[in-house]
C-alpha cells in the first residue's frame, strides 16, 4: 500500500539520543513547513515550484544535498541547515535530511540530481568550470544533473557507448551515441554528459 506524503510523515521513528535531536526537529520543521501538504500539487503541475528550490539555498539544504558528509572546505562558507559547521556535517545528518525530505514523496526526488550532478564538477572539472557552475548551483540559481543514461545500460557507467572525440580543428567534441531520459533534464540549466 502506498502512503500519501501525510501519511508517510505519521509513520513512528526510532528515538533519537539528545544530542541527534535538534538537527532532525530543524529538518523536520523545514520539510513541515515547506514540502508536506505541497507535494500533490507539485506533482500534478509535474514540478517543483524554483521558489523552493531558491529556498532550499538559503535555508542551507543546497550543499549538504551537493556533498553530504564530505563537504569541500572551500564552500563551508554557505548556509548549512540548523547552523551546522561545515566540518561537523555527517553521514548520520545526511540520513536525517534524506529521510525527512522523502517524507514528501516522489516529487522529493528533484534533489537527486544535484547529489549525482555536483561531485563530478568538483572532482573532474577545470578550476574555471568550477569557480563558474558550483556557486550558481548552490545559491539556488541553476540546477545541474548527471545525464549518463544509455537505452542499453541505464546510468551505468562502465557499460557506456557514447563517445567523444575532439574534431580535426581541436576546437570542438563529436559525440556520437544515444541518451535518454535523465533524472531531472526537463528542469535543470547546466547538465554533465
Amino acid at each position: 500500500m502506498l502512503l500519501t506524503s501525510k501519511q508517510s510523515s505519521q509513520v513512528l521513528r526510532p528515538p533519537l539520543p539528545i544530542l541527534q535531536r535538534e538537527p532532525f526537529q530543524v529538518v523536520r520543521k523545514w520539510t513541515e513547513e515547506n514540502v508536506i501538504d505541497k507535494t500533490e500539487e507539485w506533482q500534478a503541475a509535474g514540478k517543483v515550484p524554483d521558489e523552493v528550490y531558491h529556498k532550499c539555498a538559503r535555508d542551507g539544504l543546497l550543499l549538504t544535498i551537493a556533498f553530504g558528509k564530505s563537504i569541500p572546505p572551500e564552500f563551508a562558507h554557505y548556509p548549512i541547515i540548523g547552523g551546522i559547521k561545515a566540518s561537523e556535517w555527517n553521514g548520520f545528518h545526511d540520513f536525517v535530511l534524506w529521510d525527512e525530505l522523502f517524507r514528501g514523496g516522489a516529487i522529493s526526488s528533484i534533489f537527486v540530481g544535484l547529489t549525482v550532478g555536483a561531485p563530478p564538477i568538483k572532482q573532474f572539472a577545470s578550476s574555471w568550470l568550477q569557480q563558474k557552475i558550483l556557486p550558481e548551483i548552490l545559491n539556488g540559481q541553476k540546477r545541474i544533473c548527471l545525464a549518463v543514461t544509455e537505452p542499453s545500460c541505464g546510468s551505468d557507467v562502465r557499460n557506456l557507448t557514447t563517445t567523444a572525440e575532439k574534431s580535426e580543428c581541436g576546437k570542438y567534441y563529436i559525440v556520437n551515441g544515444e541518451k535518454k531520459m535523465s533524472i531531472l533534464l526537463c528542469w535543470i540549466s547546466d547538465c554533465r554528459l
